[in-house]
């Protein structure tokens, strides 16, 4: 049994370190990149895209929260 774990663990590091190779080259962000637009809901539930809020404003911020255990 523990020859069975040892093999599924290899394996699952062999899967991982092959889809980390996957990514490409890194290019780092400057000031002034300009974003790719992309349409998120916001907290109501209703979709918002980026060049929409940028059309309206010179800038935008753009918060990403774990959800919590509410209920709702």
């Amino acid at each position: 049994m523990p020859i069975r774990k040892l093999s599924l663990l290899f394996t699952l590091f062999l899967f991982l370190s092959a889809c980390a190779s996957l990514g490409g080259e890194k290019q780092p962000h400057n000031i002034n990149d300009f974003a790719h637009d992309f349409t998120l809901p916001d907290q109501d539930g209703n979709l918002v895209r980026l060049s929409d809020t940028l059309d309206n404003y010179q800038g935008a911020v753009i918060a990403f929260y774990p959800k919590d255990d509410s209920r709702n």
